[in-house]
């Protein structure tokens, strides 16, 4: 419960619940899923319980409404789909790239959340994966296999390819921003976004 001599102030339902979900995402991040309690986000947001279930009913609506805040704009549709849209060749990976490493170093507790999660075995990894995660690996998929069909790559399995660029960039995230690689390591997103692009390009490209 909220300190009594605190009164919690009153928000308007969206705001509120927001605020439920920042907190959320930031409590999970730090102490994962297992070390966070309904009652400790409700004490860090300066409310009771009751609003938080008020709000989110089921424990999936509260994961499913923390993916949607960072994966997600206001229509539902994926931001980062969204912004590769139209683009065409090269500048698909490169913006790819670009997006998810200004993401990670941005806030990195997303990314923290879904480690948590993975290695939990907790429901949020699971729908993150069967909603935004698939939707984008799809994406790359046929974009790959469209320059397969224009003869810009050589013939392979594009769900393996892009597996294998997006390990690379995810890695990288993982390595800079969780295991703290990057007080040893750093060189500008430019340099390591050409350099990823040119090693998937060089090996993929049709001979």
């Amino acid at each position: 419960m909220p300190d009594s001599k605190k009164p919690v102030k009153r928000m308007p339902g969206e705001d509120r619940k927001a605020q439920i979900v920042k907190v959320a995402t930031l409590l999970f991040a730090k102490n994962g899923f297992k070390g966070t309690t309904t009652r400790e986000i409700a004490r860090k947001a300066g409310i009771s319980e009751a609003v938080i279930f008020k709000h989110f009913s089921r424990k999936e609506d509260l994961y499913k409404a923390i993916i949607d805040s960072r994966c997600s704009e206001g229509t539902g549709q994926s931001r980062l789909i969204n912004h590769l849209k139209g683009k065409k060749g090269k500048e698909v990976f490169k913006d790819l790239a670009a997006f998810l490493l200004s993401e990670h170093q941005r806030d990195s507790s997303f990314l923290r959340l879904l480690t948590y999660s993975a290695l939990e075995k907790h429901d949020l990894s699971e729908i993150f994966i069967k909603t935004k995660g698939l939707e984008l690996i799809e994406f790359i998929e046929a974009h790959i296999k469209s320059l397969i069909d224009e003869g810009v790559l050589k013939k392979t399995d594009p769900a393996v390819a892009a597996r294998a660029f997006m390990g690379m960039v995810l890695h990288y995230s993982i390595s800079q921003e969780l295991y703290g690689l990057k007080k040893y390591f750093e060189r500008p997103n430019e340099t390591v976004i050409d350099i990823f692009v040119n090693i998937f390009f060089e090996g993929m490209k049709r001979r």
